[in-house]
């Protein structure tokens, strides 16, 4: 699974959760102490769902530019063996 579609997952999950904890509060809410309890519970679980969503950001963000620093390598490869041609073409003439 790629991390957009782990994003998008996340994201989803902690609305629906935000959703159902206000539907709950409302039907709830005069049923006693148990019911802010269940309530908070499932904000606690929305908000555990956009940390994971946020981690999943910077593990992509990490993972992009692991591979930036990888292409910056090979191009500062290539650039080092272009110029030591080039230069000893010229040495040669």
């Amino acid at each position: 699974m790629n991390y957009q579609r782990t994003l998008k997952i996340y994201e989803w999950i902690s609305y629906i959760l935000i959703l159902g904890a206000t539907a709950l509060y409302f039907i709830l809410r005069s049923h006693g102490s148990w019911a802010l309890n269940l309530t908070l519970c499932v904000l606690v679980l929305a908000i555990f769902c956009r940390l994971m969503m946020e981690r999943t950001r910077r593990l992509a963000a990490d993972a992009e530019n692991e591979e930036l620093k990888e292409d910056l390598r090979k191009l500062t490869q290539l650039y080092a063996e272009e110029k030591k041609k080039n230069t000893q073409g010229t040495a040669s003439h």
